[in-house]
């Protein structure tokens, strides 16, 4: 099992993503473990990542992961949210979907809609892309759920409790007051 962190995390996943931004999902929730940590799950439909985060309260936390065999057609279908990805920001386009979210709040003969609804809507109505210097994007969503698709069976558990001792070495090589 190859653990990969921060950087070399951070650069292979995004290069994957450069060859299709297409499908891509991406769950956070607490540690399976109860350990203070925080899981990712990030898949597509070529593979699957577990991953350990420190904090989701600080702008660079520390970040290991490992890809993992799992059904990816399954785990994908399990995490319920729009497509992960970047999206282009035209100010344009957005002003339109927009006021076209607002038209439809407005109009009382239409069902009203959860606000959850509306954003997964403006989500899947502009494509994911494959972001370059010149341009604005926005990425997300990251969807935040109690519990991961992929802590279904030992296996996963078991990486998972890698993950977690490894971040807390991690920790403790770089801050030698930690636990």
């Amino acid at each position: 099992m190859e653990i990969l962190q921060d950087r070399d995390l951070g650069k292979y996943l995004f290069d994957k993503y450069c060859t299709n931004p297409k499908n891509w999902k991406f769950l956070i929730n607490p540690s399976y473990h109860n350990d203070g940590f925080f899981d990712a799950t990030i898949s597509n439909f070529d593979e699957v990542w577990q991953i350990k985060v420190d904090s989701i309260y600080k702008p660079v936390p520390i970040i290991i992961g490992t890809k993992v065999d799992a059904d990816v057609t399954r785990v994908y279908k399990q995490i319920d949210s729009a497509p992960f990805g970047y999206r282009k920001i035209d100010p344009d386009s957005i002003l339109k979907i927009l006021l076209r979210t607002v038209d439809d709040e407005t109009d009382t003969a239409k069902p009203t809609k959860l606000p959850r609804t509306n954003l997964v809507n403006i989500l899947n109505s502009i494509e994911p892309v494959i972001p370059s210097q010149q341009g604005s994007y926005a990425y997300g969503p990251f969807t935040f759920s109690n519990t991961s698709p992929v802590m279904k069976n030992d296996q996963q558990r078991n990486v998972s409790e890698k993950l977690s001792r490894k971040l807390r070495q991690i920790l403790k090589d770089r801050y030698s007051l930690y636990g």
